[in-house]
């Protein structure tokens, strides 16, 4: 690996304001959350930044985008970025989930590598595709700066992905709305230079709603 990536989860979404798992499924920005994608362009304006790629879900391509325009750079949609899955979960509230799937959302919540829902994805497909997809750019490119604008879940998993640790660790990372993670090459291997930084929302005073909790995190 010789590129520098530069990782950033979409911004808040009606769906996260109702606590509800989106997956697959989808849910626009909020007024913050499009604030938010505006101060995280912002941010990045300041980072040599060659190329953007994004999940092809409306909520991340909508963050990309306002990205792209403050950069002035083509944003390009790819299912290898989209967040995991969660099958017949999206949509439910987590307060629903555990009442509907008690022993599943136990798992999930101490074991999530082992997590098997119906219809849904799990971590390690997500990490096969997005480890793909990084192969991919690395041999494409030599020595860009690459920004990948995606979701939680996915997100995380790159993060460890780059770190050589298990996916079960997923907890043990946290990706708020537009966070930036840059991770670097180095000659012995990926370097996390930057994780969860939301510096750009905390000198604006922005944070996200109050009642404000992914369902899954």
């Amino acid at each position: 690996m010789n590129n520098t990536y530069y990782l950033v989860r979409h911004g808040e979404t009606e769906w996260n304001t109702m606590g509800r798992t989106q997956g697959h499924g989808n849910s626009p920005l909020t007024a913050l959350g499009v604030i938010q994608a505006e101060s995280a362009a912002n941010a990045l304006s300041k980072f040599p930044i060659d190329m953007i790629y994004c999940s092809d879900l409306g909520r991340a391509v909508q963050t990309a985008e306002i990205i792209g325009k403050r950069l002035d750079k083509e944003v390009i949609p790819t299912e290898s970025l989209r967040e995991m899955g969660f099958g017949e979960w999206e949509g439910m509230k987590i307060k629903n989930i555990q009442e509907k799937f008690p022993a599943m959302f136990e798992i999930w919540r101490n074991s999530p590598d082992r997590l098997d829902i119906r219809g849904a994805e799990n971590l390690f497909i997500v990490k096969e595709r997005q480890d793909k997809l990084i192969q991919e750019l690395n041999e494409k490119y030599s020595d860009k700066h690459i920004l990948l604008v995606s979701h939680s879940v996915t997100v995380r998993v790159m993060l460890l992905s780059f770190l050589d640790s298990h996916v079960r660790n997923i907890y043990r990372i946290k990706q708020d709305n537009t966070a930036i993670n840059i991770v670097e090459s180095r000659s012995y291997g990926p370097v996390v230079i930057k994780m969860n930084d939301t510096k750009h929302l905390s000198e604006l005073n922005i944070k996200s709603s109050p009642d404000v909790k992914s369902a899954l995190e």
